[in-house]
Parts: C-alpha cells; structure tokens; sequence
C-alpha cells in the first residue's frame, strides 16, 4: 500500500495555487471541474460543483486542492487547526534547501510561522520550520542533515 495524495479543501484556488505550485515548486498533474452524481457520492454531497486541482512533486506524491462552488466551503474553527486537535493537523515536505524555500514563500507574499531550527534525536538532525497554507493548514518542512539512512 502506498499513500495517493493528501486532499485540502481551499477557500481561495488561485491563493493555494501561489502557495502550493508558485512557491513550493508542485507541478499541475490535473486541473478539472466535477459535478453530477459520482462527485456528489466521492465527498458525500449533494448537489456538487467544485474544482479539483492535483499538483506533484518529482517523486510522484501529490497534493489535490478541492475548491467548492457548490455547496460552499465552511472555514474550520482556528481551534480544530492546532495539533492539539483531533485529525489531520499538518501535511510535511522534505527540501533540499531550506533557505531557498524561505526565498520563495517571501517572494510569493508567504513566509514560515516557525523559523527553522535543528531537530536532533537518536541519530537524526532534521533542520524544521513550518508555514500556514492560505487557509491555515499547517504545512512543516523538513532537510535531513544527517541520519540513519543518510
């Protein structure tokens, strides 16, 4: 078993699309609209109108973006977005170049709400920072420094 993709609905398509492709480097993989009766059965809706939009990186793992019409979106709660809360509470990426993403969340308007620092812990060294997608999704991003199977 292998993981797909993790799915994220956005308020903003075109916002997520400078955060997740414009800044991060995910390539479009699909873009598509979906309605009718096999999308309302997919997110167990009624009456949906929504764009799909999958962005990849290199190795094939992938983000899909959810912007719905119809029915509207319902923003979450700023409390169910905390670690503390029950659920999908982050999605993270390795990097090769922390500086580098630093540069490119800065000049798509974005920036990391945790620095980067060093994590070290029986043999690993992971430097980490983490940022907030448009809609608050926690987003870490990890560069092996050294480990195991470094």
């Amino acid at each position: 078993m292998r993981l797909s993709h993790a799915g994220i609905t956005v308020a903003d398509m075109e916002r997520s699309l400078a955060f997740y492709r414009d800044s991060l480097g995910l390539k479009m993989y699909m873009d598509v609209m979906e309605s009718g009766p096999d999308a309302d059965r997919a997110v167990m809706e009624t009456g949906v109108l929504m764009r799909a939009v999958c962005l990849t990186d290199d190795a094939g793992n992938m983000v899909e973006l959810f912007e719905f019409k119809s029915p509207k979106a319902r923003k979450r709660p700023a409390q169910h977005l905390k670690y503390t809360s029950t659920g999908l509470v982050e999605i993270s990426l390795i990097v090769d170049d922390m500086e580098k993403l630093e540069r490119d969340l800065k000049r798509h308007g974005f920036g990391f709400k945790v620095s980067p620092y060093i994590w070290e812990k029986e043999g690993w060294k992971v430097k980490l920072a983490v940022a907030l997608d448009p809609d608050g999704v926690v987003v870490e991003f990890s560069q092996v420094l050294g480990g195991p199977q470094v």
